[in-house]
């Protein structure tokens, strides 16, 4: 072998062992990247955890839709959407500490980390899973019927799907996008909130309002020259939402929701605060959840 031979080897051989000694450094910071990552993990503290520990849940919420969610006489919050969460955090061992907003602001205020939760259940949207995570089990079915200003009657929802029409909702709320699709040729107007909605049609502003049938025992009474459209416009689901990445806490309130809808608990609250009273009254059926899930029918007796 010549000289030149000889450091051609040594080189090749210095090569090899700096590139051995390298993977063994890379591979270090891979294990304690990962490792840094899971410790961080493992010190999050799931909400579920902190209300455990604090006894007290922050939770945002708009209490001026009657009657699921409002203040009575005392300046109380109360309704159904009230009553159920009441009965979550009290088997979770907490309360509740209201942040009050209009609904519209809730998600936002949630992403800003205003408050833990959304205390209402909302409607399952695509778009709103961007920005949290719903609970894995329905909450409360939202019947959408069209409430008609006085006067105004209707043989048919198609009837309501005309140029000049112009139906109301609330703003930020899924009927929004709904019923520009349902219904497009008719103007569609939103309202920060619900009474306003109801405001515009008993005075004839617009011609109908598109809201759950939960609406119609108080509506009619405060505006007997209301009425309601025949049929339902549709049945959506609505749940609980809250952060991404809080596993534990989606864990226990989807198992929570489903024990609750199957031993019937969720259908009592709602026949309590709405649903019994328009079976019996006003002979419309209305939708419950049941135990698996699926909307159910309850028909009139």
């Amino acid at each position: 072998m010549t000289l030149r031979d000889e450091r051609s080897e040594e080189a090749r051989t210095r090569r090899s062992i700096l590139a051995g000694a390298t993977f063994p450094l890379a591979a270090g910071a891979v294990l304690a990247a990962s490792a840094t990552r899971a410790k961080a993990e493992e010190s999050k503290e799931s909400l579920l955890d902190k209300w455990i520990r604090t006894k007290k849940a922050v939770v945002g919420v708009d209490l001026t839709s009657p009657p699921m969610r409002f203040r009575d006489a005392k300046g109380k919050a109360t309704g159904l959407g009230i009553e159920l969460l009441d009965m979550l955090l009290a088997d979770i061992g907490t309360e509740a500490e209201y942040v009050e907003m209009p609904f519209g602001q809730t998600f936002a205020a949630l992403a800003a980390g205003r408050f833990d939760m959304i205390g209402t259940f909302v409607t399952q949207l695509p778009s709103r899973g961007l920005r949290g995570t719903f609970a894995g089990f329905p909450a409360h079915y939202q019947q959408n019927v069209a409430y008609l200003r006085p006067g105004l009657r209707v043989q048919s929802l198609s009837d309501l799907n005309v140029a000049g029409m112009k139906i109301a909702c609330q703003q930020g709320t899924s009927e929004e996008g709904m019923l520009k699709v349902t219904f497009p040729k008719a103007l569609v107007q939103a309202f920060p909130q619900m009474p306003d909605t109801f405001n515009a049609l008993s005075t004839g502003r617009v011609d109908a309002t598109v809201t759950d049938i939960q609406n119609v025992p108080g509506t009619l009474k405060t505006f007997p020259d209301v009425t309601v459209a025949p049929g339902t416009i549709n049945v959506v689901p609505n749940t609980f939402f809250m952060q991404h990445d809080d596993f534990k806490l989606w864990a226990y309130i989807t198992n929570w929701l489903r024990f609750r809808a199957s031993e019937r608990a969720i259908q009592g609250l709602e026949d309590k605060w709405y649903a019994g009273v328009i079976r019996e009254t006003y002979k419309l059926s209305t939708v419950t959840i049941g135990a698996g899930g699926e909307a159910l029918v309850v028909n009139p007796s």
